[in-house]
């Protein structure tokens, strides 16, 4: 008859193999939980109120580097319903063309990859058209140098 576990740990049984098996698993599990806290999260850069509407901006990574970085723009009407046909356009200097997000399904968000230049403050202008509405909200950002 085989015999059953005791209740003892690995050591106590004197099984090696099981131990080196948990401490691989607490090991890998610490490096994932270690990889997923320092991937590109993104940070709210700032919310604002245009009209019934209220739009908040979120760039990934969080603080954004120079260069290319996400820019996200989630647009919440009444009763945190989302505006899904609103035109979203934006630009990270004044002197730069104004480009369009693009609209990620039918739930209010908007994405574009923006270009950051060096210096530690920059605004990011964004433009949004619903109907005959339109305004120019402003984000103030401060830009990371790259590592």
């Amino acid at each position: 008859m085989p015999s059953r576990p005791t209740g003892r740990t690995p050591f106590e049984r004197g099984s090696l193999r099981g131990a080196r098996r948990s401490r691989w698993f607490a090991a890998f599990y610490a490096m994932a939980l270690a990889a997923c806290g320092q991937a590109d999260q993104a940070g709210t850069i700032g919310t604002r109120q245009w009209g019934p509407y209220e739009v908040t901006v979120e760039t990934r990574p969080s603080p954004p580097r120079v260069g290319q970085n996400e820019v996200v723009i989630v647009i919440a009407g009444e009763h945190r319903e989302p505006v899904y046909d609103a035109l979203v356009t934006v630009r990270a200097q004044t002197s730069s063309p104004w480009i369009q997000a693009i609209e990620d399904g039918h739930v209010g968000v908007y994405r574009r990859a923006v270009r950051f230049g060096s210096g530690a403050q920059n605004v990011l202008q964004v433009q949004l058209k619903r109907g005959e509405d339109s305004t120019i909200l402003e984000f103030p950002i401060v830009v990371q140098a790259q590592p």
